[in-house]
């Protein structure tokens, strides 16, 4: 049987199950932001893995990695910088760019969401059995290499 004969058929319904499951996994991911021990808005949790899976960038990376323009990546910075999330500062290559790079208390407010979200993600693999954890886990797998998802550290996966 064809791909999209299981996606599109009427009996299928793969496209929606992987929809329903999407809005579990986003639903969890940004309650977990909201565990974070200082507020933080999406854009400004995605910015800090962005940092934390590439390191230091210049605010036209992250413009571009966040599909926004520089100025809002900067005010993006700016108030990360206020937290102390961040640090910013002119690029050594280049004295025009600014250069940012995620500070200790960035790192430790995405190990809380990350603890936070694999708690709610643990609890709804509880109530699984070990046979469907396995399933789901290799489905997703083979979902994640489908996507071309490179995996990477845990944060990466979801980026949010």
């Amino acid at each position: 049987m064809a791909a999209d004969a299981v996606i599109d058929g009427p009996a299928g319904g793969a496209a929606e199950a992987f929809i329903r499951a999407s809005r579990a996994l986003v639903g969890m991911a940004i309650r977990s932001i909201g565990a974070a021990p200082v507020e933080v808005t999406l854009p400004q949790h995605r910015l800090l893995v962005l940092l934390a899976n590439g390191g230091p960038q210049t605010v036209g990376q992250l413009a571009e990695q966040l599909g926004v323009d520089q100025s809002n990546a900067s005010r993006l910075g700016d108030r990360l910088q206020r937290l102390g999330l961040v640090v910013r500062q002119r690029s050594a290559s280049d004295g025009r760019a600014v250069e940012i790079t995620l500070a200790s208390p960035g790192h430790e407010l995405l190990a809380a969401v990350d603890a936070a979200r694999r708690r709610e993600l643990e609890r709804v693999l509880a109530a699984m059995s070990s046979e469907d954890v396995a399933a789901a886990v290799r489905a997703l797998e083979i979902f994640s290499t489908a996507a071309h998802e490179t995996g990477g550290q845990s944060r990466a996966l979801h980026g949010l």
